[in-house]
């Protein structure tokens, strides 16, 4: 283990506190112990508070609402963003309370956006996040 590792930085953003509460809790149970993070939660009631926070906060992995409640724009205008203006690699989940299915179509053709998650959707995505030879040493 490295004294000085880089940190992975996750940031949650999405317009309901509870649910926020809920997924930092879930990353915090399954993120490996010995890979260092810095988890933060960010209240955002519209998608350019979105952009903002990635853009200060620049995470390398992202739980992202679909949608917020104060914006005719959702999560998805947030992906067009990152796909058109965030150079360094990002993981990015997409959090809500749609089907499936709905996420997919709402987020289709969205490079950035790899998983939908939902209960035990983070943990499956925390591990495809997490590099091969980092989860193995």
């Amino acid at each position: 283990m490295r004294l000085f590792a880089k940190k992975t930085r996750i940031l949650i953003v999405g317009d309901e506190g509870p649910v926020l509460a809920k997924l930092r809790a879930r990353i915090e149970l399954f993120w490996p112990a010995e890979i260092p993070m810095k988890i933060v939660a960010v209240f955002c009631g519209w998608a350019d508070e979105a952009i903002d926070s990635i853009a200060d906060y620049r995470p390398d992995i992202l739980l992202l609402a679909h949608a917020f409640r104060r914006d005719e724009k959702t999560g998805r205008d947030v992906a067009r963003w990152i796909d058109e203006h965030y150079q360094a690699p990002i993981h990015v989940a997409v959090h809500g309370d749609l089907a499936g299915a709905e996420l997919r179509q709402l987020f289709e053709g969205a490079r950035c956006v790899t998983h939908f998650i939902s209960g035990e959707g983070v943990r499956d995505f925390l591990r495809d996040c997490i590099p091969r030879e980092r989860s193995e040493s």
